[in-house]
């Protein structure tokens, strides 16, 4: 799904999404102006060039699939997502776990879902997951290419800390000296 380069010290991460997915971050990266203008016009684009990769009705699927995401996690997370341009394969840290939360939905990697929401700050995963998991499917029905990564990617991807933080803690919790390799 991705390549990892470095960024600037805003958005330490960047992100090369394949590009079929490209249309479907789009959705997302159009909703701010979406809210503006009122103007469902603004998704024609996305949804025209979903259609290089899958069939045209798949492709207005995904799109009001992933509208319908968009809203409710913007509206839950509360705060606006740090997007890429338009047309863009290179993806912010939150377009990352936005499509590693999608991609999760897929199958039972409950764990990876609860790490990529909870990256984003979205707090309840009850009807955003199931959002996610009809979008998954309607892009599954669509052909595209959209894996998750493995939840070790992810953390080091996103900068997990909690294998260092569980040596730091086992450690101030005895006394002596303890070697870890």
């Amino acid at each position: 799904m991705i390549g990892v380069f470095s960024s600037t010290a805003a958005d330490p991460v960047t992100v090369l999404f394949h590009p079929s997915t490209v249309p479907v971050i789009d959705v997302f990266r159009s909703l701010g102006r979406l809210e503006d203008q009122y103007d469902l016009a603004l998704l024609d684009g996305p949804e025209q060039a979903l259609t290089a990769y899958t069939h045209p009705e798949a492709a207005k699927a995904i799109v009001s699939d992933a509208l319908l995401l968009a809203f409710a996690l913007t509206r839950q997370r509360g705060r606006p997502f740090s997007h890429r341009p338009l047309k863009s394969r290179h993806g912010s840290l939150d377009e990352y776990c936005l499509m590693t939360l999608i991609g999760s939905s897929r199958s039972a990697a409950a764990e990876l879902t609860i790490e990529a929401a909870a990256a984003l700050g979205v707090e309840s995963l009850d009807f955003l997951s199931s959002l996610a998991g009809e979008l998954i499917r309607q892009i599954d029905l669509g052909s595209l290419r959209f894996n998750a990564p493995s939840l070790e990617e992810f953390r080091a991807i996103t900068g997990d800390r909690r294998p260092f933080g569980r040596m730091i803690d086992e450690a101030s919790n005895a006394s002596g000296f303890h070697f870890h390799s």
